[in-house]
């Protein structure tokens, strides 16, 4: 195997873990509410980690333009993985939620170089590259989900951030054998651009509306992926009557089919059009989450909801990822995945604690008709985006 391609492995196989340390929380929710209190203040930890990992992308962006961007990847899996196993021994919840926000700063760290490189590779086959590294996340997630509720109802929850965090340490040490930082090209002052001559260079793309139009529906998106991965286990749990540990494998299984959307969503993007992509997914999800509310808790109609919101919502990723890789100058592109990043999981972060909240006062089904109004909100959007004329 070449070395770019044990490179892209790495790159992709970061991506997966450092989406599984997001889902961590979320999945031991069952188990930690003896611990840490009631579901408003589980969804406030949750929305902590959000809120740094989404604005810490930010600053982030200007760096995967200017410094290595496996150095970046490296010190994000290190990060993460001292964070979880400071979580795992703590006793303290102030010292947990600090445990948390170091968690969203170095999960932060990922993105922006991570795509950027990614994005790249290719102009004519963009959306494939984005599959492969939507791949990584969602494996990364499929498995977290599963292995993380085994650990945590077998051995503790404590046991399963502890191994979760020795695991990242490990991969930032892979991270720096294996990655291969690929030069920029860039324009020759690029890196004379001070950080606010750097965001005008941003929005001086030839496709201005179309940037300003997929910033919205990545906002929408940070919000469903942020709210619906924390609620997800809990209301399959509690108010279908599934298990936990079936929970979680429905979990995996959701991620996993979304691995399979996240990679044919690419390939069809770059045949069919990003936007097509996009109104497909939205619409199917918007349904599948107003019909989980009232499908009875039936392991085998668990199964079929949970394929289809994973598949739905998924196969939305890459062509939305590679969109932005569209309308971006080459030499900016770091900058511009870390903005958007920024938004999506900077104000998507208050999805969580305003599902606790809709949980707390009134019942989880509001938690998912809350969701399903973003969805028709990305879906319309998604209508007004020009893609290639398609």
């Amino acid at each position: 195997m070449q070395k770019a391609d044990v490179s892209v492995i790495a790159v992709a196989s970061s991506h997966g873990i450092m989406h599984a340390y997001l889902v961590l929380l979320p999945a031991l929710i069952p188990l930690l509410k003896g611990d840490m209190g009631n579901y408003w203040t589980l969804g406030l930890l949750t929305s902590l980690v959000f809120l740094f990992y989404g604005w810490g992308s930010f600053p982030v962006g200007f760096l995967a333009d200017r410094v290595s961007k496996k150095l970046l990847i490296s010190t994000s899996m290190a990060m993460c993985g001292i964070s979880a196993v400071i979580v795992s021994l703590s006793h303290s919840l102030p010292i947990t939620a600090l445990a948390f926000i170091l968690l969203g700063i170095g999960a932060s760290l990922y993105h922006p170089p991570g795509y950027a490189s990614m994005a790249l590779l290719s102009h004519r086959i963009r959306g494939r590259y984005m599959g492969i590294q939507g791949l990584g996340g969602d494996l990364g997630m499929a498995i977290s989900f599963l292995t993380t509720t085994a650990i945590g109802s077998f051995f503790g929850w404590r046991n399963a951030f502890l191994a979760w965090g020795l695991l990242g340490i490990l991969m930032a040490v892979v991270d720096m054998q294996t990655i291969i930082d690929e030069t920029i090209q860039t324009g020759p002052s690029v890196f004379r651009l001070n950080y606010l001559d750097t965001l005008r260079r941003m929005f001086t793309t030839d496709h201005l509306r179309n940037l300003l139009l997929v910033s919205i529906i990545v906002v929408c998106s940070g919000a469903l992926w942020n709210g619906v991965s924390a609620f997800m286990l809990a209301y399959i749990n509690e108010v279908k009557g599934v298990s936990i540990l079936i929970a979680g494998g429905l979990s995996t299984f959701k991620y996993t089919i979304g691995a399979f959307g996240n990679v044919l969503g690419g390939e069809l993007s770059d045949r069919l059009g990003r936007r097509k992509i996009l109104l497909f997914g939205f619409g199917l999800f918007t349904v599948s989450l107003l019909a989980l509310t009232i499908s009875p808790g039936n392991l085998i109609l668990m199964f079929l909801m949970v394929g289809i919101l994973g598949f739905s919502f998924f196969i939305t990723q890459s062509p939305m990822n590679a969109l932005i890789g569209d309308v971006s100058h080459r030499d900016t592109v770091g900058v511009t995945y870390g903005v958007n990043f920024s938004i999506k999981y900077g104000i998507g972060s208050f999805a969580p604690v305003l599902a606790g909240y809709l949980a707390a006062k009134y019942t989880m089904d509001y938690v998912f008709y809350f969701f399903a109004v973003i969805s028709m909100v990305a879906f319309g959007v998604s209508f007004m985006v020009r893609t290639n004329g398609k």
